[in-house]
């Protein structure tokens, strides 16, 4: 039996060392290295560029090493290098850049990077494909628009509501975010009116009618991951007036306009924050349009209010054009540049569109409800954002910055899902709803006056006053409907 013992340790001795001094002798060869190059350009249109703060990160995929890498910069392009031993690599390059943009007086200072994936990296020197920096807001984010009702509902007579519209910001990320400082911008532009505007900033800015803001030193109000904030433009129970329509008391915050009109003031609700307000182009109250001619975007502000009315003011120049006659035409408002906006929908109907007014690198799609201007179709339907996957009950909603892909058009309101109305209560309150707001606005902004809107020199029509007939006065609400019958016309259809 010894002697049996003896042999099995010599073989197994005869198959170990061997082996153990080829692992050593493999072990103690280095990596060869190889040197890597990267030539990177920055965007076109952009004058005076100054990169700062540029971080080149080599990483490993494999073992998860890091290195670092070298910059330098001739005029607007930029050369990266880096020693790394062979392998498969991430390569970002992230940094700020300040610039010009032309007719703007301000420079724009905007998060920039390039980046390349799953790069296998060999040989002794190595070349990687020239590459366009591009302007990005940082992932940490993770916001994004889940749903836009700005069509309005209608009453069980089919009369026109409009003051139920809202907006939904969703959390996509896996990590509580906190909504401290987040806007919502409205798009000064339309998507059915193309006008060349000069200068063109809309590949470094979105030009505004309104921006509303989030209060908030930074970490007042955190989203959990898979939460909505609801911001509704007037926190009210609007099922009181209007049975179809939803109770909005419940919402997170509220847009709040202190209007210059005492015939047409803004509703506050004390119990709902309100947005603080940066800019709009009312004097009376801001609403979303309500066939969807213009579209919004949600934005990280990178300077205080202050700061950014001072700076961040935009005058567009254009000829209105209209059969044989034309007219030089000016639009004062502000702009906020590209790299601070998190999320753009853009919204028109298909009958009337003509552009989008976003850089397509926010959104390069359109969605809507209805599909012609004034579609009564439109009514009691939103723009929702689709779900891509489910994790662990947490819904992902789809963004490839393509609202054409990402929404589901004429979509069911998410707030109808959880609003119980019976039909019994529906017939048992008739509402009579009508407007008719004559909102002036300035024709030329003068100092510490808000800009105007292009072309507005005629009164606007808005969605306000409201007739409501109850039970036992409905033999009333025909007459009152006589009365209103002109002004019904001209806002509904």
């Amino acid at each position: 039996m010894k002697s049996k013992y003896n042999l099995f340790q010599a073989i197994l001795l005869a198959f170990i060392i061997p082996f153990t001094f080829t692992a050593c002798d493999d072990d103690d060869k280095a990596v060869p290295e190889s040197q890597v190059s990267w030539t990177l350009s920055l965007p076109e249109d952009i004058e005076n560029p100054t990169l700062s703060d540029l971080k080149v990160t080599v990483t490993n995929i494999n073992t998860n090493t890091q290195y670092d890498g070298s910059v330098s910069m001739n005029e607007q392009t930029v050369t990266v290098t880096a020693t790394v031993p062979e392998g498969l690599y991430r390569i970002i390059a992230e940094g700020k850049v300040s610039y010009s943009i032309s007719g703007i007086q301000t420079p724009t200072v905007a998060n920039i990077r390039a980046y390349q994936e799953s790069v296998t990296i060999s040989g002794t020197t190595v070349t990687l494909p020239a590459q366009v920096m591009s302007f990005y807001t940082p992932s940490t984010n993770g916001f994004v628009i889940e749903e836009i009702y700005f069509a309005g509902s209608t009453t069980p007579t089919g009369d026109q509501y409009s003051a139920d519209q809202y907006i939904k910001i969703y959390n996509n990320s896996s990590e509580v975010l906190y909504a401290d400082g987040l806007a919502i911008l409205g798009s000064e532009f339309m998507t059915v009116d193309k006008q060349d505007y000069t200068p063109d900033i809309m590949e470094q800015g979105f030009s505004v009618e309104f921006i509303f803001v989030i209060p908030g030193s930074g970490q007042d109000h955190p989203v959990q991951p898979g939460e909505s904030l609801l911001l509704a433009l007037d926190a009210s129970n609007h099922t009181e007036a209007n049975p179809n329509s939803f109770d909005l008391s419940v919402a997170d915050f509220e847009f709040y306009d202190e209007s210059s009109n005492p015939n047409y003031l803004d509703t506050d609700n004390p119990e709902v924050p309100n947005l603080d307000k940066w800019f709009s182009y009312t004097l009376t109250y801001t609403v979303l349009h309500n066939r969807g001619f213009h579209s919004y975007a949600l934005a990280k502000m990178e300077t205080d209010k202050e700061t950014f009315l001072e700076k961040y003011a935009y005058t567009a120049n254009y000829t209105y054009v209209f059969g044989d006659f034309s007219i030089p035409r000016e639009v004062e408002t502000y702009y906020v540049p590209n790299s601070w906006i998190i999320d753009a929908v853009n919204l028109s109907v298909e009958s009337e569109f003509q552009w989008i007014v976003t850089s397509s690198s926010l959104d390069a799609g359109w969605t809507h409800c209805g599909s012609i201007d004034h579609d009564p179709n439109r009514y009691n339907k939103s723009v929702r954002r689709k779900v891509e996957s489910t994790v662990n009950g947490r819904k992902i909603l789809q963004d490839t910055n393509n609202s054409t892909v990402d929404f589901e058009a004429d979509a069911t309101p998410s707030l109808k899902e959880y609003t119980n109305i019976h039909e019994k209560e529906r017939l048992s309150i008739h509402h009579i709803v009508f407007v008719y707001d004559t909102d002036l606005r300035n024709r030329k902004r003068q100092p510490g006056q808000p800009p105007s809107r292009p072309g507005m020199s005629f009164p606007s029509v808005r969605l306000r006053r409201k007739v409501i007939c109850q039970s036992g006065l409905t033999t009333l609400c025909p007459a009152i409907q006589s009365l209103f019958s002109p002004v019904k016309r001209r806002i509904q259809k």
